[in-house]
């Protein structure tokens, strides 16, 4: 057992918490286990389910107090240090909430399981200044939550009845004094800001992932932790961490000397919220609802999913064609940059010492002279692993294609940059048969294999499909659907 210099300090519920648990043990393993919290129910532990919802309220750059959901079965105890974990109990009052009366009235549960992760989860869309008040900011807080026996009808309809009761009473700029005077969320709420502004440790104090004493094994590096604690799970309680976002508060990104530059620990959601990149990638919203449900991405960072390595990974894929750079950073404080296309070597063998940790990545800000799509086809339609995904960004200029960045996932061993594609449609009329000519280079930079998610052939035919989509969306007013995709029939 690895033992640590100080506590872990953060507000649970009403209560202020000290533990000297290891940062690496799971909240969920914590709360149940040790605090007799039963009520968070442990139930995929792969953050698929939602049983183990919890809402995680910490003060930002600014100093301003935001509350988000988690799966509690991804969520390093360790990482809560001068937070506010929310959890069902937290939730409680001498009546039923009306997120709680709302279940009963409209029989939102039967089994009782999943119950507690759906209430937290439409407590925390109201919550949520940034979530509208309506069926579909409903339907989005639970986008995180499984049911095995009631179905869903009776679910959503206790949301809308939520939304419906609520909806005059909450003010915009403070959901949560709003929650509260309206009932629907317990009086203690109205001090958390000043009492975690209390805690908030002074400059240059340790993290509270020093070790002491003997280490077990190396070091473990953990940013957002959804896919390391799903491999890993049960060693990362006992091992010695390093959690990333215990470091100063993630920073907005920002442009320099011509490119947008981005905290690596920046999560899937904070991206596409933020105005820089949504200036760049105005679609990145509706990427996201594709990618994972609202409480995975409040926790999934960009730099871990570059870092995992999967070969179908979906920001890495979108970041291969934007030209993205790593800043690498060692432990003897030198800086390095690696363009993301460089940095995998094999299946999971990337570009990186063990020391290193990806600090910051960038990629060239571009006009409207650019235009990015990025696509994917999985089993599920929302939420699900990929089976092959794809991006692009291509630069047009008096009708011809003047830069090309083609990007694959899924058909390799590792994400796929499409050099040869890329490269044979510069200089090129933007037309049906130079895209055509494109795709064929382009299925010889790749054989897929097949697997659990398709064949290769499926694969091979989904890259294909994949890469027309792409100049069918991106270009309606020069290419005509007739003639993209004339010679497949």
């Amino acid at each position: 057992m690895v033992n640590f210099h100080h506590s872990i300090q953060f507000i649970l519920n009403n209560e202020a918490v000290s533990t000297d648990v290891p940062p690496g043990t799971l909240a969920l393993d914590y709360v149940r286990q040790q605090l007799q919290l039963n009520g968070t129910k442990s139930g995929c532990k792969e953050g698929d389910c939602g049983a183990c919802t919890v809402i995680v309220g910490q003060l930002d750059a600014a100093g301003k107090l935001r509350y988000l959901p988690m799966t509690s079965c991804l969520l390093p105890v360790g990482e809560l240090q001068g937070k506010h974990l929310v959890t069902i109990e937290g939730l409680n009052m001498p009546a039923l909430s009306p997120v709680q009366q709302a279940m009963v009235d409209t029989g939102g549960s039967q089994c009782g399981y999943c119950t507690p992760g759906f209430v937290v989860a439409m407590t925390a869309g109201l919550m949520e200044p940034k979530l509208p008040l309506n069926a579909k900011g409903a339907l989005h807080a639970i986008s995180g939550n499984l049911c095995r026996c009631t179905g869903y009808r009776s679910i959503k309809a206790a949301g809308l009845q939520v939304i419906e009761e609520l909806a005059h009473k909450l003010q915009a700029g403070d959901r949560v004094g709003s929650l509260v005077e309206a009932g629907a969320l317990p009086d203690y709420f109205k001090g958390i800001e000043t009492r975690l502004q209390a805690m908030q440790p002074d400059p240059g104090s340790p993290a509270v992932d020093t070790p002491k004493g003997e280490k077990q094994g190396p070091r473990v590096i953990i940013s957002g932790g959804t896919d390391l604690y799903v491999q890993r799970g049960d060693e990362l309680p006992h091992a010695d961490v390093v959690l990333l976002n215990n470091r100063p508060p993630i920073e907005a990104p920002e442009l320099r000397q011509g490119r947008v530059c981005f905290d690596a620990r920046m999560t899937f959601e904070a991206f596409a919220e933020d105005p820089l990149i949504l200036r760049h990638l105005p679609d990145m919203p509706a990427y996201n609802d594709l990618i994972a449900s609202w409480p995975m991405r409040t926790r999934s960072s960009i730099g871990g999913n570059i870092c995992n390595g999967s070969p179908i990974a979906d920001m890495t894929c979108l970041l291969l064609a934007l030209e993205a750079e790593l800043t690498l950073s060692g432990s003897d404080g030198r800086q390095r940059t690696v363009p993301l296309r460089e940095f995998y070597l094999g299946y999971k063998q990337l570009n990186k010492k063990p020391d290193e940790i990806v600090e910051e990545i960038s990629f060239p800000a571009f006009d409207a002279s650019s235009r990015v799509n990025w696509e994917k086809v999985s089993k599920r339609a929302w939420l699900d692993i990929a089976t092959v995904n794809s991006a692009c960004k291509v630069r047009v200029e008096a009708g011809l294609v003047t830069a090309a960045h083609l990007a694959l996932g899924g058909v390799a061993a590792t994400p796929l940059y499409l050099s040869q594609a890329s490269r044979y449609l510069e200089g090129k009329p933007l037309d049906a048969a130079s895209i055509h000519g494109c795709i064929e280079v382009a299925m010889g930079e790749f054989t897929p294999m097949s697997d659990v998610r398709g064949s290769a052939d499926y694969k091979r035919l989904l890259a294909r499909q994949l890469l027309l989509v792409h100049f069918e969306k991106l270009f309606p007013e020069t290419i005509e659907q007739e003639d993209l995709y004339a010679p497949l029939r």
